[in-house]
């Protein structure tokens, strides 16, 4: 992705003659130029991010947080820069049982995400953040937005499979499109039909084949397999359910979502049962 350059101005030092500026001014203005392409080069947006996921990967999500807002304030059309900040408000979701706050969060996870597939309308990342912050937005929502943010999550997965074939969580999203869409219970799929116009079609082996294709990926993250363990306890394949449950004890949680993921995968080996949000 391209970098976005800081832009350094020298502020006119209105109270040297134009003579005196000329000899020993001339001179400042060269240091003062130096050092400011300095600090710019520190505060590039690499460096920023860097800065920001170390404290993420600590789970220090406000800290990360507060490092990407700074780099918003210097880069305020970098896509990358708004895809973190994404990430991060999604992770503070986790932090709190506030309903009220998670929905703030959600909404602010999502304006992030728009803003960086606005920025960088290339870029697989920024629409599939998109389609993380609407499934984030959910249980926030009225029916009639629900529906409608269900179209859009398809939109920007399929999107971001055309940018990018080969990004994983692409297929993760269109696999739980899939997946939901296909299991609505009959009421709302009834009142999608009448008052909505119903949805494109779906299916839970178009869901097993997305999430197939976002392990096959990405082997080692365990949201794939717990969201493929899901699909198979739908249709009733018992064992490749078991299979994938399993799998997910195996691997090392690169997210707080891998975290609960595989949380939740120890449960359902354990109990039989599966949590009410799925």
């Amino acid at each position: 992705m391209a970098r976005v350059r800081r832009v350094i101005f020298i502020p006119t030092m209105r109270r040297f003659s134009a003579r005196a500026f000329h000899g020993a001014g001339v001179a400042l203005c060269g240091l003062l130029w130096l050092g400011a392409a300095a600090r710019a080069e520190d505060a590039s947006p690499a460096k920023l991010l860097a800065q920001g996921d170390a404290l993420s990967q600590k789970h220090e999500s406000r800290a990360a947080l507060r490092v990407y807002l700074q780099a918003e304030k210097l880069f305020p059309t970098n896509a990358e820069v708004q895809i973190k900040m994404a990430e991060a408000y999604m992770d503070l979701m986790h932090g709190t049982k506030s309903k009220s706050e998670q929905k703030t969060l959600a909404a602010q996870a999502l304006a992030c995400g728009q803003k960086a597939a606005a920025d960088d309308a290339q870029s697989a990342r920024a629409h599939v953040c998109v389609a993380i912050g609407y499934a984030k937005s959910f249980p926030y929502l009225d029916n009639q937005t629900k529906v409608n943010y269900s179209r859009l999550i398809k939109v920007e997965a399929e999107k971001a499979i055309g940018l990018d074939p080969k990004f994983d969580l692409s297929y993760h999203m269109l696999g739980r499109w899939n997946c939901e869409v296909a299991n609505m219970n009959l009421l709302l799929a009834g009142l999608v039909r009448i008052v909505y116009g119903g949805l494109p079609r779906a299916s839970n082996q178009m869901a097993i084949q997305n999430f197939k294709k976002a392990i096959e990926l990405a082997p080692a993250r365990i949201i794939h397999h717990l969201q493929l363990a899901h699909v198979y306890h739908i249709t009733g394949e018992k064992k490749l359910m078991a299979a994938e449950l399993k799998a997910c004890a195996g691997f090392a949680p690169v997210d707080l979502d891998d975290g609960d993921a595989q949380r939740i995968a120890a449960r359902v080996l354990a109990t039989g049962k599966w949590p009410a949000e799925f």
